[in-house]
C-alpha cells in the first residue's frame, strides 16, 4: 500500500537542457470520451513544468490509432506504429499509462509492449538498445484492483528493453470497489496521495532526464 509521501522540489543538474515527453495513452475509450488515465498523465506534465524547464509534450491516445499484431516495426500498410515508434525513439522522458481491466493493464498497453520488441531485437543484432539515456515513468488508473501488479510487470518490461527508472517512477489511482470509473475524476483530482505521487513522479524524471543529458550511458563495442 502507498503512504503518503512529502512532496519537495529538489536541486536539478546546472543548465537545464529541454526536454520532450511523450506519453502513450493505452485508454479503450475513443476521442472525444473523457480519459482518467489521460488527465492524470496531464497532471504529471503539468507538474513537469514547474521544474525551470523547457517542456514539450505529446500525448497519443492509441485507441484512435491503427496499432496491428506483429512484432515488427511494420505489420500493415495502414499501420501507425512506425511514427510512433519514431516519436518514442526522439522523446526524452516516455510515461506508459494504462487503465486497469480486470486486473491488468489494457489491451493497447499489451499491444504497445508487444510491438516494442523490434526494439530489444535491434539491441540484440547492434549491441545497444535505442531506449537507452531514455527515461520512463508509469501511470495507472482504475478501480479496485490491480495497480501494483500492473506497475511492476510493465517496469520489469521497460527496464529490460533499456529504459532508466527512476525512483518513485509511478503515480496511480485506483477508485473504490463498485463505483464507476467515469465519476472518479473529482474524487482523484482531491486526492493527496495521488498529488504527491504525481509531483515526485514528475521530479525524478525530470532529474534523471537532465542528468543522461549531461553524462548519457555510451555502450562502446
Amino acid at each position: 500500500m502507498y503512504k503518503t509521501k512529502p512532496c519537495h522540489d529538489c536541486e536539478m543538474p546546472e543548465q537545464p537542457a529541454p526536454v520532450h515527453v511523450l506519453a502513450l495513452n493505452a485508454s479503450l475509450k475513443h476521442r472525444p470520451d473523457v480519459s482518467n488515465t489521460a488527465e492524470l498523465s496531464e497532471l504529471v506534465i503539468e507538474n513537469m513544468k514547474h521544474h525551470n524547464t523547457p517542456v514539450t509534450s505529446e500525448i497519443i491516445r492509441l485507441a484512435d490509432k491503427h496499432i496491428p499484431v506483429g512484432l515488427g516495426i511494420k505489420e500493415h500498410p495502414d499501420d501507425d506504429w512506425p511514427e510512433i515508434a519514431q516519436k518514442i525513439q526522439a522523446a526524452d522522458i516516455l510515461l506508459f499509462a494504462t487503465p486497469i481491466w480486470w486486473g491488468n493493464r489494457s489491451s493497447l498497453m499489451q499491444r504497445v509492449i508487444e510491438r516494442m520488441d523490434s526494439f530489444d531485437e535491434q539491441y540484440i543484432a547492434g549491441g545497444r538498445s535505442v531506449l537507452y539515456n531514455k527515461v520512463a515513468g508509469v501511470v495507472i488508473t482504475g478501480s479496485e484492483d490491480g495497480a501494483l501488479a500492473a506497475m511492476g510487470t510493465i517496469m520489469m518490461v521497460l527496464t529490460w528493453l533499456g529504459f532508466t527508472l527512476p525512483p518513485e517512477c509511478a503515480a496511480y489511482w485506483v477508485g473504490e470497489v463498485g463505483q464507476p470509473t467515469n465519476q472518479d475524476g473529482e474524487k482523484r483530482r482531491g486526492n493527496s496521495a495521488t498529488q504527491h505521487m504525481t509531483k515526485n513522479l514528475a521530479r525524478n524524471l525530470m532529474y534523471y532526464a537532465q542528468l543522461l543529458k549531461k553524462h548519457p550511458l555510451i555502450v562502446k563495442k
